[in-house]
């Protein structure tokens, strides 16, 4: 047990030593897990899990561009099924533009597309999406760490769904 407690502890040494050796980059890709909340019309779920991917890239001071995928499989039922199928998810690829006003506190407008399936559907379907974030990095000379709260919305016979993400993400320049 002992030699556990020290793998970790070496492990985690070289991980914080690492990420500080490292300095910011006009590029960067992020990676975490990410909760969501259900808003409007997914499917009698309300709670999901899953994860969060992103590639930045800086075009100045103020402005970025950026690319996002997540999946996110909705678990929390509010109904009964009586075959056992909870089988909700969505993947969305988000391409956007991120504005900075303040140094590490961003906004950010996006659109792409979700590739999904809802309780209800026998086969999964791809429409058009669009999100909005909001997010900040920490630390401020490093950026080690992503914070962000985003909203991802997209329509399905002819009723708008969405739901509020909130993710935390390991930021790699």
């Amino acid at each position: 047990m002992k030699n556990c407690y020290r793998c970790t502890f070496i492990a985690l040494c070289v991980f914080v030593n690492t990420a500080i050796a490292q300095t910011r980059s006009i590029h960067s890709f992020r990676l975490g897990p990410a909760f969501s909340f259900g808003l409007s019309n997914i499917a009698n779920n309300n709670v999901g899990l899953g994860a969060i991917a992103g590639a930045e890239k800086r075009l100045n001071k103020l402005f970025s561009v950026e690319l996002e995928g997540s999946y996110t499989y909705f678990t929390g039922d509010d109904i009964l099924y009586t075959e056992g199928k909870n089988k909700a998810f969505s993947m969305p690829l988000l391409a956007g533009i991120k504005i900075y006003p303040v140094p590490n506190v961003y906004g950010s407008a996006r659109v792409g597309a979700i590739y999904f399936l809802l309780n209800q559907m026998s086969v999964a379907q791809v429409r058009l999406a669009y999100g909005l974030a909001g997010g900040f990095n920490l630390p401020r000379k490093i950026n080690r760490l992503n914070v962000q709260l985003g909203y991802t919305g997209f329509g399905y016979t002819n009723v708008q769904h969405g739901y509020a993400t909130l993710a935390l993400a390991i930021i790699i320049n």
